[in-house]
């Protein structure tokens, strides 16, 4: 091995040590990292939060009791509206908080709301 081969694979190896955990620590911090970990920490949005009350946010579909909330969106029955069928719902983070199947909600801060919740919001899964 000459010398230039040599100052190549420090230069090369040195610079992979130090870049590999800088990605793996902005993985870590943009949550991409470990979605168990990440759904460990899951915390129930309580619907007298001020950001679930803007929103009508009920834990049980059945709690609406406002005829004028109760209408029709994109095609969808209310019936059928749930945070599971939501596309702010993140799908992807789902675990079992209290007994109750929920996971994070990109417009509650990605609080956790449950699955069978509804909110004023709720739009239809693309």
């Amino acid at each position: 091995m000459n010398r230039r081969d040599f100052i190549q694979r420090t230069f090369l190896f040195t610079g992979l040590a130090a870049v590999i955990p800088a990605i793996a620590l902005a993985e870590r911090r943009r949550g991409g990292a470990a979605p168990a970990a990440a759904t460990a920490g899951l915390a129930l949005i309580s619907p007298s939060d001020p950001m679930a009350k803007a929103l009508n946010y009920v834990e049980k579909h059945s709690d609406i009791k406002d005829k004028n909330l109760k209408t029709e969106k994109n095609g969808i029955k209310f019936e059928n509206q749930k945070c599971d069928g939501c596309a702010f719902y993140t799908k992807a983070k789902e675990a079992t908080v209290s007994g109750k199947k929920a996971a994070p909600c990109q417009l509650l801060q990605n609080k956790g709301v449950v699955a069978s919740g509804w909110c004023s919001s709720w739009a239809k899964m693309p």
